[in-house]
């Protein structure tokens, strides 16, 4: 009970800290009003981070391996390749959206030389997709002789938002469409 309660806590005040860079920005992050929002005492906050930067540094991987447990859970999935694909894309999209403007500098507040730390986590989400292409070999609905590796390699970076004003869902049914037909004649 003591545990859950302490983990409570935590995602209290990473959900309080995610909430307050939303609104105010990184140069507006104040430990103060984190607390606050997060119903707890600023020593509190000591207790779970030991300065801003392990804030900071345990939001994104909080919100990233968030997103990477949905995923795993879509592409664990019983449906059609497609079906996932689609909705891989889609969250990913609304993940992206959601960090555009704060990833990069929140990333390099959390760890000056944040490389890495990042690459290691995006392995992860790549080995998701590896295993979403595989999957969809297995089903007859992605070509044999494409790599898994380098498919998924494709997937993650065509997986972003545009920096057009297109709403996702465009985007994603437009990406699908390319992916299932190709471009050339």
């Amino acid at each position: 009970m003591v545990k859950e309660a302490r983990v409570d806590k935590r995602t209290a005040i990473l959900e309080a800290t995610l909430a307050v860079l939303t609104e105010k920005g990184l140069s507006g992050l104040k430990v103060e009003e984190v607390a606050r929002r997060a119903e707890v005492g600023k020593g509190t906050i000591y207790l779970y981070f030991k300065d801003k930067q392990d804030l900071l540094r345990a939001l994104v991987e909080y919100r990233t391996f968030g997103f990477y447990q949905e995923v795993a859970a879509v592409v664990e999935s019983p449906r059609p390749f497609f079906e996932r694909l689609k909705e891989v894309l889609a969250r990913r999209i609304a993940w992206v959206e959601e960090w555009r403007g704060l990833w990069a500098a929140v990333a390099r507040e959390a760890d000056p030389e944040p490389q890495a730390w990042l690459k290691g986590m995006h392995e992860r989400y790549l080995a998701l997709l590896e295993a979403l292409v595989k999957s969809g070999q297995e089903e007859g609905a992605v070509r044999e002789e494409l790599s898994p590796r380098l498919t998924a390699a494709i997937l993650a970076a065509l997986g972003c938002s545009p920096l057009v004003d297109l709403p996702g869902e465009d985007y994603v049914g437009h990406l699908l469409l390319v992916l299932q037909k190709g471009v050339g004649r």
